[in-house]
């Protein structure tokens, strides 16, 4: 299996896509709506690309919530709707 691209809303450090929400093309995916209000809140869509193995930022910077995202997201483990 290849994942090529983890899409991430409001866990740990990662809320939602303020940019892409406030740019003036915004055009929201299906799966972006919140409940039945209409709400749009987008996924922070993170590429992942073959061969890289190094995640590097400063600290605080959110490496280990990215890493941990993609850990779930590979397995499915604690992920709750809430």
């Amino acid at each position: 299996m290849h994942i090529s691209t983890v899409y991430i809303r409001f866990f740990r450090s990662f809320n939602f896509d303020y940019l892409r929400k406030a740019h003036i093309d915004f055009a929201p995916d299906p799966w972006d709506a919140l409940g039945t209000e209409g709400l749009q809140y987008p996924f922070v869509r993170v590429p992942l690309e073959d061969g890289v193995t190094t995640v590097v930022g400063a600290n605080e910077s959110g490496k280990s919530q990215l890493l941990s995202a993609v850990k779930h997201a590979l397995t499915g483990d604690g992920i709750e709707r809430g």
